[in-house]
């Protein structure tokens, strides 16, 4: 399995230069954010520092963030499909609508604009993937959140079966797990048929997208079952600029090594 590094974790920094952590650090690609900053510098230029860095796209995640001339919300998803069909990334991932609860409305309108996706997709390998969101934030705060839990599980559930009745993949985001309260293992043994990216990053009861092994997440027990399962999808490091201590280079590139390391050495695997 190809563990890759988001360029969400540095989004305030210019894409080369995560380009260039990605290569130094030593990760087997890069999966693009499509943010408002990089939005409209171009298929080619991305392809451009691909090639230069040695550094494959292998996901590219839709906006979720107004971008100036990508249109609403479905059409962001479409030139994000277009964008991957012509530098043939293999995994595109969107963010489904939200609502207040369940926290995903998985309505009819998502359901038809899926079918137009994978007509575009038809004669692709590209794989499509739903992420799975976090609890609303509100509603953590409220002491009856016990109450919703089974909620919580039944909304995780309908993310599952949403993904398997349109024949789509699942992005499995661990720090959005543990925002729920769910144990991690249990939400991974709900999804596991259909994860083809893991974004992979710890969470601490308040604060979410931590450096792996810096939260209270079992990620290493998840990473070894993982394998045991005999995964072969993406596992992305996606950290927040802040876990990342995005002010100081160098101290942002070593929290990559650092957790590229770790999830290596939970996978069992050589560095490289």
């Amino acid at each position: 399995m190809d563990v890759i590094l988001s360029t969400g974790c540095l989004y305030k920094y210019p894409l080369y230069q995560i380009f260039q952590i990605a290569k130094m650090a030593g990760f087997d690609g890069i999966e693009l954010l499509i943010s408002g900053s990089n939005c409209n510098l171009g298929a080619s230029y991305y392809e451009q520092l691909s090639d230069e860095h040695s550094v494959p796209i292998l996901s590219l995640h839709s906006p979720f963030v107004i971008c100036e001339g990508w249109g609403g919300f479905w059409d962001r998803i479409r030139r994000g499909l277009d964008i991957a069909m012509e530098l043939s990334i293999p995994l595109v991932n969107f963010h489904p609508p939200t609502g207040f609860l369940p926290r995903h409305r998985l309505n009819n309108e998502l359901s038809e604009h899926i079918k137009l996706y994978k007509d575009m997709l038809e004669d692709s390998e590209i794989i499509l993937t739903i992420e799975n969101l976090p609890t609303v934030r509100t509603f953590r705060r409220i002491s009856l959140v016990n109450r919703l839990f089974p909620l919580v599980i039944n909304n995780m559930y309908r993310i599952a079966e949403f993904a398997a009745d349109n024949d789509i993949h699942v992005t499995f985001d661990t720090t959005h797990v543990g925002t729920t309260g769910v144990n991690l293992l249990r939400a991974y043994a709900v999804f596991r048929d259909r994860i083809a990216n893991i974004h992979l990053s710890d969470h601490d009861g308040r604060s979410q997208h931590l450096l792996p092994g810096t939260g209270h997440l079992p990620l290493k027990e998840l990473l070894s079952q993982v394998k045991q399962d005999g995964y072969d999808g993406i596992i992305t490091l996606e950290a927040c600029p802040a876990a990342m201590e995005h002010a100081d280079r160098a101290k942002a590139a070593e929290n990559a090594r650092r957790s590229l390391r770790y999830i290596r050495d939970a996978l069992k695997t050589d560095e490289t």
